[in-house]
């Protein structure tokens, strides 16, 4: 009866199954897990593997560690700040960070950063931070950095960036790792290049502790988790969850990343969050629905249609994690308008959706009515295992 109302063929909901179960049962994947809806009614929800190497079960509430999913989630609270006059998208990043300078980065806007068309390079910064360690240790470019030699450099850090004594080592280099990335110069002029740059997020999401005087997770929690029935969503996830939190076999791509400890408390802007398939599907309706669930105003459909088209067209693709990406970017989300990449061959020109490092995506197409979350454990680097073949046979079911 519900497969009729919101047109949907159980038959190819079937196809979709078989092929999930082959995934995991002949294939050698895990985990693999995929909720969707149409319309607001879950239309498939299920789960196949183990949560662990040799562990139990895994079930609809076994939770991932989302990576790249996060930023999203820092886009709305980002959007949600500009609803209450907090800040503007067009306002400079100095703004915020006066320590950001040099040629050209007084005209990178906030936008800029959330599109991904700030000039801002990842690898550029990384280049930049090896260089101010060798610098301070006296080695030559060529040569290889170790551990003694990030310890020596922390150390002139501390005294040069006048960093607190009390802060422990991580928490000094974290600090000393933001300070000359916000030195390193930009790649391309503001506006003019589409650069994927983790680091940009990383500043958006210590932008709204700053602003709002709560961590991201409590701030999170507060205004988005919670009103939103998000319970299994965190940044910091609670010990009594932390069973839940999948991990893979060493041999998968990310496995020292994605199974250590310190995922469980990360707080990265770019890449901290942890949920489960169902709390992200609620998260997608919501912005299926122009930034509503359940009674639960989040943002306003004014945001929701700003932040969903492309904000930076007429701009070159790009190169990055070794694959193409199409500038066609929107504020926070990737966009489709009519890409033709692995990502689904049959999604719609208005989809938005956005991936997560180690399997992740969330899919949410105000077309056809369909938001996807789902969860394939990568087996390589950036390959996007198989989650094309899943979207295609989610929108094959659509009647």
């Amino acid at each position: 009866e519900d497969a009729q109302r919101v047109k949907v063929s159980p038959q190819r909901l079937e196809a979709l199954d078989r092929f999930l179960r082959r995934l995991n049962e002949q294939d050698g994947y895990d985990f693999v897990s995929v909720c969707a809806a149409r319309y607001g009614t879950v239309i498939f929800s299920r789960a196949y593997g183990v949560v662990s190497p040799g562990g139990a079960k895994l079930t609809m509430d076994a939770i991932y560690p989302l990576a790249s999913i996060t930023k999203p989630i820092i886009a709305t609270l980002i959007a949600m700040l500009q609803e209450d006059a907090v800040l503007d998208f067009y306002e400079k990043l100095e703004q915020y960070y006066p320590e950001f300078v040099g040629e050209k980065k007084d005209q990178v806007l906030l936008w800029h950063v959330l599109s991904h068309s700030s000039g801002m390079s990842g690898e550029l910064m990384d280049q930049y931070v090896s260089d101010y360690i060798r610098a301070k240790c006296g080695k030559k470019a060529s040569e290889p950095i170790d551990g003694e030699d990030y310890e020596k450099a922390l150390a002139v850090a501390r005294k040069e960036f006048n960093l607190p004594a009390e802060l422990s080592d991580d928490e000094a280099f974290d600090m000393a790792h933001q300070i000359l990335c916000l030195k390193a110069p930009l790649a391309a002029d503001p506006g003019t290049a589409f650069n994927y740059c983790n680091f940009g997020y990383e500043l958006l999401a210590r932008l709204v502790e700053r602003l709002t005087g709560e961590d991201i997770d409590t701030y999170a929690t507060r205004v988005l988790f919670e009103p939103l029935g998000m319970y299994d969503t965190h940044f910091i996830l609670p010990e009594s969850k932390r069973h839940r939190l999948v991990k893979r076999a060493p041999s998968y791509h990310g496995a020292q990343w994605l199974n250590s400890e310190w995922i469980a408390t990360s707080t990265s802007g770019a890449g901290g969050l942890k949920s489960t398939m169902p709390d992200m599907l609620r998260f997608g309706q919501m912005w299926l629905q122009e930034g509503t669930l359940d009674g639960e105003r989040i943002l306003s459909p004014a945001s929701v249609r700003l932040m969903t088209r492309d904000h930076n067209a007429g701009l070159p693709d790009s190169m990055w994690g070794g694959r193409w990406l199409s500038s066609a970017w929107g504020l926070g989300w990737n966009v489709c308008y009519g890409k033709k990449d692995d990502l689904g061959f049959l999604r719609s020109p208005r989809t938005f959706d956005h991936a997560g490092a180690g399997g992740a995506r969330l899919l949410i197409d105000p077309e056809t009515g369909l938001v996807a979350s789902y969860y394939i454990v990568e087996k390589g680097e950036m390959t996007y295992d198989h989650q094309s073949r899943v979207a295609n046979l989610l929108y094959s079911a659509l009647d």
